[in-house]
C-alpha cells in the first residue's frame, strides 16, 4: 500500500489495475461528494498530470474530469497543457491545419478522450491544505515515479 499523509493512495499508481477511459462515463465510476485526487496516464502508462477535484461549495469530485474531457481550453489548465504539449505539435508536425470555430477544442477532446487515462481516490473527509499539499508530494514524484509530465515540480519549462 501507498501513504501520503495517512491516505491510502494505491489505487493512483497501481499499472496492474486498467486506468479508466476519458470516454467512459464518469457519473457512474465517481461518487457525487468528497474531494478526489486523480492521476492521468498516457497509452503507454506514462504519468501525465495530477489534480484534484471537490475542494469548493457542493464537494462533486466528478467536475474537474467533466471538464476535461469536454476538451475546452476556457477555464481549464490541463486541456491548456494537452493543447499546447500534444494538439498543436502534431499540427504542426501534419502542416496542416484549417481554422474552424471549436476545431482545436474539439481536436484536444478527442485527444483526452482517445489517448489519456485517469485513475482516482475519494477522500471523503480531508482539508482543503492537506489535500494540496498531498497533490504537491505528488507533483514533486511518490512512490518511485517521477514528476507527472505536465504540472510536476519544479516546473521543467
Amino acid at each position: 500500500m501507498k501513504y501520503l499523509s495517512g491516505h491510502d493512495l494505491s489505487d493512483l499508481f497501481d499499472l496492474n489495475a486498467s486506468p479508466i477511459s476519458f470516454n467512459d462515463d464518469h457519473k457512474n465510476l465517481i461518487p457525487v461528494y468528497g474531494s478526489m485526487i486523480y492521476t492521468v496516464w498516457d497509452k503507454d502508462e506514462v504519468f501525465v498530470y495530477v489534480g484534484i477535484s471537490g475542494l469548493e461549495g457542493k464537494k462533486d469530485p466528478r467536475s474537474r474530469i467533466t471538464k476535461h474531457k469536454s476538451g475546452r481550453r476556457s477555464g481549464d489548465q490541463f486541456c491548456t497543457y494537452i493543447q499546447d504539449f500534444y494538439v498543436l505539435p502534431e499540427i504542426f508536425m501534419a502542416a496542416s491545419y484549417e481554422p474552424k470555430k471549436k476545431s482545436l477544442d474539439d481536436m484536444t477532446k478527442n485527444f483526452v478522450r482517445s489517448k489519456l487515462f485517469y485513475r482516482f481516490v475519494v477522500l471523503k473527509e480531508i482539508e482543503r491544505t492537506e489535500i494540496v499539499h498531498i497533490e504537491d508530494k505528488i507533483r514533486a514524484g511518490v512512490f518511485g515515479f517521477p514528476p507527472p509530465v505536465l504540472n510536476g515540480l519544479p516546473d521543467s519549462w
